[in-house]
């Protein structure tokens, strides 16, 4: 009996505990809904892949690299060589494995009425690839499937600086472009794993799911959800409450353009 009743007894209190986190979700979202506009997001996109989102009273003015700030290193994991032969098909595959390091900085302005918002940001990336050797590019016949990326993975930490001098920390953890982009075709639209915006006093975390259409939340740190985003899949919209402070929302409001920003790029 004892070995039956137990165990039901966990199942239970399992599925009271993620009713309660279900309710508590919804009645978050719900209230974050009610206190905020939804806007539609124009992606703006430019000729290099960068974009300039514009929403609700924020445009996006400029984004750019820097040009200071790059750094790249290639480390040689291993090597390959094979001997190729077939049907007219005979050659030399010989392919070297590397991992591939870099560090892009770039910095985004964005307009609202009133002031100016400012984000300095990076993309780090981290890429392991396969590349075919000179000689093997000049004694092989076939050169298809030969160089490929075999994973890529990209982090966006950053400063973002509002108008009344306040700074804010941001990181968006493992920002992946989707659509096979990043050597895995079996994720079809851009994620982002997990991150936060805080400041000296304050925090906000991540969440990558919501009771509706976003695919983030933001949540403070006495867990109210404070903004969201819809970005994975077009049209794109945000929300952010109306009954938090100025600066709070200048700050999501920067973080949201540098993820539309650099979404595809």
């Amino acid at each position: 009996m004892q070995r039956t009743f137990f165990p039901r007894l966990i199942v239970l209190a399992m599925l009271l505990s993620f009713t309660k986190i279900s309710f508590s979700q919804i009645n978050e979202d719900s209230m974050m809904l009610a206190k905020s506009e939804e806007w539609k997001v124009q992606q703006k996109k430019g000729l290099f892949g960068l974009s300039k989102p514009v929403f609700g009273n924020f445009t996006t003015l400029n984004v750019s690299k820097i040009d200071s700030g790059y750094y790249k290193k290639k480390t040689k994991d291993s090597s390959s060589f094979d001997l190729e032969f077939g049907s007219g098909e005979n050659g030399i595959d010989q392919s070297k494995y590397m991992t591939i390091q870099k560090t892009q900085w770039y910095k985004l302005l964005l307009a609202s009425d009133p002031g100016t918002t400012s984000a300095l940001f990076a993309i780090a990336s981290v890429s392991k690839e396969k590349k075919q050797t000179f000689f093997s590019k000049v004694l092989s016949k076939n050169d298809d499937g030969k160089n490929e990326v075999l994973s890529y993975s990209r982090d966006v930490p950053g400063l973002i600086s509002t108008d009344d001098s306040h700074i804010w920390q941001f990181l968006l953890a493992n920002f992946s472009r989707g659509s096979g982009q990043d050597g895995n075709p079996f994720v079809p639209s851009a994620s982002i794993s997990s991150g936060y915006l805080k400041n000296e006093v304050d925090s906000m975390y991540i969440q990558i799911y919501s009771s509706f259409s976003a695919d983030l939340v933001l949540i403070n740190g006495k867990g109210n959800h404070v903004a969201a985003l819809k970005f994975k899949q077009k049209p794109f919209y945000t929300w952010i409450r109306n009954d938090i402070d100025k600066n709070y929302q200048n700050a999501i409001a920067g973080m949201f353009a540098v993820i539309i920003s650099i979404k595809d790029y």
